[in-house]
């Protein structure tokens, strides 16, 4: 009995303790090693629903736009909202659940209204916050600002000039660009005419001389936006393309015969004749005008080739002359009278001459 005693707890003691302490019926299946060997069952989190409007606000030169269709798309990217801004130039948005995140905001190009395609975005985080789209604040940029001179009256090569339409508001308005007057002969051209497609549209803008040129222009450009009543959005600052050289215009008169039946009481009428000589030097075929008065006395004329006007003392007008030399008649009354000449901002009188030569007018620009 003792002898089967001792083979069993031999057997027994060589035996695993991991064996020994399985429970009965359980077989061979082992417990897990680590915590991480266990299966991971999340917890849902919970969905924030936020129930309200957004809004878009649109303002072109500081007053609300009315009637402008807008779009908006939420975080997600779908659906596209579609409103319309009403009277305080707001559009208001009212999805069954507001999106929270990015929101982008568009003005599709629609007419009347003359804005280009404008994108804005915002960060929505509560209901009933309002984006907004500007126009304000527009300039244009002409570079290079250096100036340019002409050296002779055919100045050959246009002038040509980088600009820019700044906008730095989100509303983007297009324009089409005008010049200032210029002096005769010189013409302006744009490429592209129209710009303000972007928050720094740019274009080129280049002066020509038609032809001959003897004026220096002193210019600027508009951008005009589209609307029926075009609205100057911009102006740059003036520009010179400085006269390197100087014009001469001189007008004298030779007399060349004298009638002098001349009465004082304003019923005679005394003529003188003469040539009337216009000359030019680096000037582009210069017009200049010329009149005549003789006291009060309204049997006084000028008669030229290029017409004839009674006295200007008597209502008549001036006549125009160019580069040349004509052949004129002046029939006073009561006093010889005098001969007035105009060019260019210049003006100078002088006495009827009825014998010789006088200078009636000489200018340098």
């Amino acid at each position: 009995m003792k002898k089967y005693t001792i083979l069993v707890l031999l057997f027994m003691s060589f035996m695993p303790m991991a064996t020994l302490l399985l429970p009965l019926g359980c077989g061979n299946k082992e417990t897990p090693a680590a915590p991480y060997d266990i299966a991971f069952s999340p917890t849902p989190t919970p969905v924030v629903q936020v129930i309200g409007p957004v809004g878009v606000a649109v303002a072109d030169k500081g007053v609300g736009v009315v009637g402008l269709t807008v779009y908006a798309i939420p975080p997600s990217g779908v659906p596209t909202y579609t409103a319309t801004t009403v009277t305080t130039g707001i559009a208001t948005f009212n999805p069954s659940s507001l999106q929270l995140g990015i929101w982008t905001f568009v003005v599709p190009a629609q007419t009347p209204f003359p804005f280009a395609p404008s994108t804005t975005t915002m960060a929505v985080s509560v209901a009933n916050e309002v984006a907004n789209f500007n126009s304000a604040g527009a300039a244009l940029y002409l570079t290079p600002t250096v100036p340019e001179t002409f050296t002779s009256t055919n100045p050959g090569s246009p002038y040509t000039y980088n600009l820019v339409y700044s906008q730095p508001g989100n509303l983007f308005v297009p324009a089409q660009l005008a010049f200032s007057s210029l002096p005769n002969n010189w013409s302006a051209s744009y490429a592209p005419k129209t710009i303000g497609y972007g928050s720094g549209d740019t274009a080129t803008v280049s002066l020509s001389a038609v032809n001959c040129v003897d004026q220096a222009p002193n210019f600027s450009v508009t951008a005009m936006d589209l609307e029926s009543t075009s609205y100057p959005r911009a102006i740059s600052t003036p520009q010179v393309i400085t006269k390197g050289f100087t014009s001469t215009v001189t007008v004298s008169w030779n007399t060349t015969g004298l009638n002098n039946s001349f009465c004082n009481n304003g019923d005679g009428i005394g003529i003188v004749y003469g040539n009337l000589v216009v000359s030019a030097s680096n000037s582009c075929s210069p017009v200049v005008s010329v009149s005549m008065n003789a006291g009060n006395c309204c049997y006084s004329r000028f008669a030229t080739p290029n017409g004839t006007q009674s006295a200007a003392n008597c209502g008549g007008g001036s006549v125009q002359f160019g580069p040349g030399s004509y052949s004129c008649e002046i029939d006073s009354g009561a006093t010889w009278g005098a001969l007035t000449c105009s060019y260019n901002g210049v003006t100078n009188t002088v006495a009827v001459p009825t014998s010789g030569s006088v200078q009636i007018l000489s200018t340098s620009y």
